[in-house]
Formats: C-alpha cells, sequence, structure tokens
C-alpha cells in the first residue's frame, strides 16, 4: 500500500516510543537495531517497491548550539565520514509549496558514538556537521537504491556541551533493545561516580523521552 509510512527506529526503547502514535495512525513500525550494520541487516529482510515512504526515526546527538536537546531535526544533507554525501528527497506536499526555505542542516553519520564536547566540537568542524547518528549513511544508502521517497528525522537527546556516559555504545544489544545488565555493570564499575552518573542517566533518560515526543510530532506532519 504506497500511502503507508514505514518508520524504521534503531533502538526498541524509539520504536516504544512511536507505538500509540503508529496505531492510531497507521503508520509500520520496524526496528532495525543500531547502526549501519543494524541498518542494513534489515534492509536485508524487506522488500519495499520503489517509492514507498520510509523514515529513518530516532534520537541523535547535538553538535553545535542550534540542535537544542528536545527538538526534532529533519537533515537536508547526510554525510559520512569518508565525506560522502545524500540528500533526502525534496518533499512538496501540503504546507511546502511556499514556505520560506530552510537552512541546510547536515547529519553526520559516524562508525562510533561521540561523547564529549571536545569530540562533538572537532567533528562538527571536521564534517561541518549538526548533529550526528549512526545510522543515516547507511539508511540513505539502500533507500536510494531501492528508490524509496525516504526522510530522515532525528530528536535531539544531547546538546553539543553534554557528555554521554562511559560505556554507552554497550548498553544496547544488536536488536536493539537496552541490555540492563550492561548499564548496571557501568555503574557498578563506577561506585564513587553514582552521585553524578545517576543524575547524568536521569536527565538523558528525560531529553531522550523529550526528543522522541517532537519526532512524533514531526511523523505526524509528515503523514
Amino acid at each position: 500500500n504506497a500511502t503507508v509510512m514505514h518508520v524504521i527506529c534503531p533502538l526498541e526503547f524509539e520504536r516504544s516510543r512511536l507505538v500509540h502514535a503508529a496505531k492510531a495512525r497507521g503508520w509500520v513500525l520496524h526496528c532495525s537495531g543500531p547502526g549501519g550494520v543494524g541498518i542494513e541487516r534489515w534492509a536485508a529482510s524487506v522488500r519495499f517497491p520503489a517509492g514507498t515512504q520510509v523514515v529513518l526515526a530516532g534520537v541523535a546527538g547535538g553538535l553545535r548550539p542550534a540542535a537544542i536537546p528536545g527538538t526534532a531535526v529533519v537533515p537536508s544533507i547526510i554525510v559520512d565520514e569518508d565525506g560522502r554525501v545524500w540528500h533526502p528527497p525534496v518533499r512538496t506536499g501540503p504546507g511546502a509549496v511556499g514556505a520560506p526555505p530552510q537552512p541546510a542542516v547536515r547529519c553526520l553519520s559516524a562508525q562510533h558514538v561521540i561523547r564529549t564536547p571536545d569530540a562533538k566540537r572537532v567533528a562538527a568542524e571536521r564534517f561541518d556537521a549538526d548533529l550526528v547518528d549512526m545510522e543515516s549513511a547507511a539508511f540513505a544508502r539502500v533507500a536510494e537504491a531501492a528508490g524509496w521517497d525516504w526522510q530522515v528525522i532525528r530528536g535531539i537527546s544531547d546538546g553539543y556541551n553534554e557528555t554521554l556516559p562511559d560505556g554507552v555504545e554497550l548498553w544496547t544489544s544488536a536488536n536493539g533493545r537496552t541490555r540492563i545488565g550492561a548499564v548496571l555493570g557501568s555503574l557498578a564499575r563506577r561506585p564513587m561516580r553514582l552521585p553524578t552518573l545517576v543524575p547524568q542517566l536521569l536527565a538523558l533518560g528525560r531529553r531522550s523521552g523529550a526528543a522522541m515526543q517532537a519526532v512524533e510530532d514531526a511523523l505526524t506532519e509528515l503523514h
């Protein structure tokens, strides 16, 4: 059915935040698992015809002040660490005609988690990027090859000046589910840092929830 919108979330927590809206609006949700490997494995399992509306949706990190935590961003340029570039199809639906032109927003698709403000600053300068995720380049590559009507929507979960917890890249399994044991292990290995780590985790959870609410709102506008 060409009118169905397929929404791909790398992480199960992202998919779960969209379940209610998806049921109400007829979206089909998928969880690919994290990173380019997850996207490629998922893409090999589906056969959508050309022209199918497929959206990659989830959280991302801000690399510049304009990428504000709790807001959703629709990148107009995807770039990977090898300098390859993709441009999502320009939308021409209701509301697009006559709308003021938006400044270009560049999303870096990185191979690894960019965790610290220093690393984010370096990435922003090196790749002229506003935000970072780990899936959009792989998604753009398979979507273009398949001829889908594709888009990327990312909610900002951590700003350019915020640090992600050490070991966060190990907290998710290959199927996108949170590895509770790994999270607890990270905390147990740093008992002296618990007074700062626990509030840091809670704040990340709140920002991620707000980011996914913004993603839901942006998906609703899209479909």
